[in-house]
């Protein structure tokens, strides 16, 4: 997990590259879209989340469930919220549970579709699976969201509740309930960002590797909160939506929170778009698969290039001719990602091959004889000198 934080450069360029992708790709308008689909699948979603209620053994289920949303959205969207449950719970039709759960289903995929969408535009990548095929992600997604929800509300509601059963059943003391108390917000913080995560990684239309935390989904989950709680003060002590929208006040603050939220998550997945293709290993933009586009060059193009490289490859041979292996270098040969190694390795390497091809090229020493040694053979000056 920690390997998705080694980022290769630096965070403040980091920043830039996103900042600058965001602008790209449209991402405040895409984020409206967000909203939008948001928007609808809300209701829905509150319906079944009233029948559901009925399943669990909390007492008063529904107000603990908006005094936990209470702590991060604005008061006028929670009151819009609140009415629509207390409508919801009144009514005593049946088949409640049934319609809320189709409804919720489709209509919350519909918004997982959108996000869909707009991952693949922060990827710079083009949909290139069949439709049914994203609206069975779509509802995968949607499902497994849900389940984090559960799990995430039930850990900040019943888990007070349990916490003090266990304390008295192991005998612990208070002292274990005031630890779970502290410790729970954590717990629901890695929550949120494994969910996003996993929409980071089945969304988009690319091959990845899956990874439980990315820098883009903490990112995004610390910007969701940050910012949600600063339009939450902004709304309740400087907007005036009131004064602005009358009645529909409660809408427009809803629909802003929920064009915040999804900016916050297309900037977690633009973060995590621009590591990647700032790694040598990663993909680059408008890449599914790493090196796809270094594959997919046009077949003259490519027949080109091989052309060249076999053409230098035998020029760099006919200058050095001596290989690596033959100069008796077993060594491992510099890859890629030594580090700065790679230079003084590759410079070595060059000056040996220079060295032995001057050693090849230099003629023989043939060692000159001057005075009689050069006039009278051996024999004739032997018999002289005696």
């Amino acid at each position: 997990m920690l390997k998705a934080f080694r980022i290769p450069i630096t965070w403040r360029e980091l920043m830039k590259r996103t900042v600058a992708e965001v602008q790209a790709d449209n991402c405040l308008g895409l984020a409206a879209q967000l909203a939008y689909y948001f928007f609808l699948a809300l209701f829905p979603a509150l319906l079944f989340m009233v029948a559901l209620a009925s399943f669990f053994p909390v007492a008063n289920l529904m107000d603990q469930i908006t005094a936990a949303l209470a702590r991060v959205a604005p008061y006028e969207a929670l009151k819009l919220i609140q009415d629509q449950l207390v409508k919801i719970s009144q009514d005593k039709n049946g088949g409640l549970l049934t319609l809320g759960m189709i409804g919720t289903i489709w209509s919350t995929s519909s918004g997982v579709t959108a996000i869909i969408d707009t991952l693949n535009q922060a990827y710079d990548i083009q949909e290139g699976r069949p439709w049914w095929k994203v609206r069975a992600l779509s509802l995968a997604l949607t499902v497994s969201l849900a389940i984090f929800v559960v799990v995430a509300f039930g850990l900040v509601l019943v888990g007070p509740t349990l916490a003090e059963k266990v304390a008295v059943w192991m005998h612990l003391g208070p002292a274990f309930t005031w630890t779970w108390l502290i410790l729970q917000w954590p717990f629901v913080f890695a929550l949120v960002a494994l969910a996003i995560a996993l929409v980071y990684y089945f969304a988009p239309d690319a091959e990845q590797d899956f990874v439980w935390i990315t820098p883009g989904s903490v990112f995004a989950t610390i910007l969701w909160v940050v910012i949600s709680l600063a339009f939450k003060v902004y709304a309740a002590k400087f907007g005036s939506y009131n004064a602005t929208y009358g009645t529909i006040d409660g809408i427009i603050v809803l629909l802003t929170w929920f064009y915040v939220s999804s900016l916050a998550m297309l900037v977690g997945a633009e973060l995590n778009a621009e590591i990647e293709h700032a790694s040598p290993y990663g993909k680059d933009p408008g890449e599914k698969v790493a090196g796809e586009n270094r594959r997919r060059r046009p077949r003259g193009r490519a027949r080109q290039l091989r052309r060249r490289r076999r053409s230098a490859a035998g020029r760099a041979a006919r200058r050095s001719p001596a290989a690596p292996h033959r100069l008796g270098d077993r060594r491992r040969r510099p890859r890629r990602g030594d580090g700065d190694g790679v230079l003084e390795a590759t410079r070595a390497f060059q000056e040996r091959a220079r060295v032995a091809a001057r050693q090849e090229r230099q003629p023989p020493v043939v060692k000159l004889q001057t005075g009689p040694e050069a006039l009278f053979p051996a024999a004739v000056l032997d018999t002289i000198r005696k």
